[in-house]
């Protein structure tokens, strides 16, 4: 396919008169760089020689090998760039990171240093604490490409100082205490033992230094996601969405009491009861902590078999979501939901459906059944225990879309149309949801 391309810009470079092979060589070359970043890369082959290569950070804002911040006192921005040396010391890291500042108006190489990883993660920049000194955040992933670490440096009197260091999973700057200033959070899972702790750290009149630290769940083999959000109104948190490696999730909530980081224990006393996990089967995707109810606040997700599930084995369960907050370092519930990770949209239930309503997959027809339980009916679908379903219709099948115009609209998503097949029991029983309660119950997600 490659050649197929090349041959085609050829013949179009042909047919205008072009040099063809010239014109190819310099479409295939990587673009030039921006006369301030020439001037740099020469100051910097004049400082180390030939034999260098550019790296990029993989992730966040800044994904160029020059990259341009003001990270002292002075006015202007200084540059730092992100190499690869031939010419390094035996036991040094290939992975090198040269500063660079303005002197009279040229670029000149101030200091060379080496890193902590063999890929850049990403790098940002911060103000942390009280501190009116930049924060350089630079994370780094090693040889492996499974462990990572990062490193906090301090740029003063033209050359890096660092703060802090270690091995991380995770790391956000936030304002976790409610200080008014932003933290540095970092999480940390030993892949031998799978125990985590979290760290914060600020700037500020005793220097940098570490406020507080608090262990984590354990069983953890790796971190998914990290949501930044409100817990309640006055609490800022951050949700941790975890795997533990054997098909099933869970989340640990990292929030403050001043200055002290806290995380309630998501899983009691005994970790094969916990209530804040999830199973993932062919029913049931990954879920992600979410405001599923609107209100502002995070909540967090954990799943339970829907009745009639409950004695199938765990591939073959069809779970409800249970939505829970946290309170007096407690979760209580708060809402109750069918998921569907398939479909994208979640459908919370009312109080009078709980236990007494579960859903059926219908694959085929691309809808989910909600039908009226008890032991006798089982899961059975008839006329007398069918509620409603939802259907999902892709908004590239314009034959499926002209066929559901009948149906109640519920909303649309970037992919999907989804409707409501209303029935007798749906319209007229004491399940019924009204039409305010299906409006705020169905969640495009």
């Amino acid at each position: 396919m490659k050649f197929r391309v090349i041959a085609a810009l050829l013949l179009c470079l042909l047919m205008c008169g072009c040099s063809a092979t010239a014109s190819v060589e310099n479409l295939l070359m990587p673009p030039k760089l921006l006369a301030e970043q020439d001037e740099i890369y020469k100051e910097l082959i004049n400082s180390v020689g030939q034999g260098v290569k550019l790296k990029y950070p993989r992730s966040g804002d800044y994904r160029s090998a020059f990259v341009m911040h003001n990270i002292d006192d002075e006015p202007g921005d200084e540059a730092m760039v992100f190499y690869e040396s031939k010419n390094n010391q035996s036991g040094e890291s290939s992975l090198r990171l040269k500063f660079l500042d303005k002197n009279d108006g040229k670029w000149e190489a101030v200091y060379d240093m080496s890193c902590a990883g063999s890929e850049i993660d990403s790098i940002s920049f911060a103000k942390l604490g009280t501190s009116d000194v930049i924060d350089i955040i630079i994370c780094y992933t090693l040889l492996n490409q499974t462990e990572k670490t990062f490193s906090v440096l301090k740029y003063t009197d033209k050359k890096p100082v660092e703060a802090v260091s270690g091995p991380y999973s995770c790391l956000e700057v936030v304002d976790l205490n409610g200080d008014g200033a932003d933290e540095l959070v970092t999480v940390s899972v030993s892949k031998a033992t799978m125990l985590s702790s979290a760290a914060m750290y600020t700037d500020g009149e005793n220097g940098f230094e570490r406020l507080s630290e608090t262990p984590l769940y354990g069983g953890i083999s790796d971190y998914l996601r990290v949501t930044k959000g409100q817990l309640n109104e006055t609490t800022t948190a951050l949700f941790l969405d975890y795997s533990t490696g054997d098909r099933q999730a869970g989340t640990n909530v990292l929030y403050c009491y001043g200055n002290r980081l806290v995380c309630p224990d998501s899983v009691g006393q005994n970790p094969s009861a916990g209530i804040i996990s999830r199973q993932i089967n062919d029913y049931m995707a990954q879920i992600y902590c979410y405001d599923i109810d609107g209100d502002g606040f995070v909540e967090i997700p954990s799943t339970t078999p829907l009745p009639g599930y409950e004695t199938l084995t765990k591939p073959e369960q069809l779970c409800a979501v249970q939505w829970y907050t946290v309170r007096d370092d407690n979760f209580i519930p708060e809402n109750y939901s069918y998921f569907s990770g398939k479909y994208r949209f979640a459908l919370l239930f009312p109080n009078r459906w709980w236990g007494v309503v579960t859903a059926v997959a219908d694959f085929t027809a691309n809808e989910i059944v909600f039908i009226s339980y008890n032991a006798e009916t089982g899961l059975a679908v008839t006329e007398e225990t069918e509620l409603m379903r939802i259907r999902s219709v892709p908004k590239d099948d314009p034959e499926a879309l002209e066929e559901a115009k009948s149906l109640k609209l519920l909303g649309e998503s970037d992919d999907s149309v989804f409707y409501c097949i209303e029935t007798t029991g749906y319209k007229t029983g004491k399940l019924a949801l009204t039409e305010s309660e299906l409006k705020a119950s169905f969640i495009i997600l």
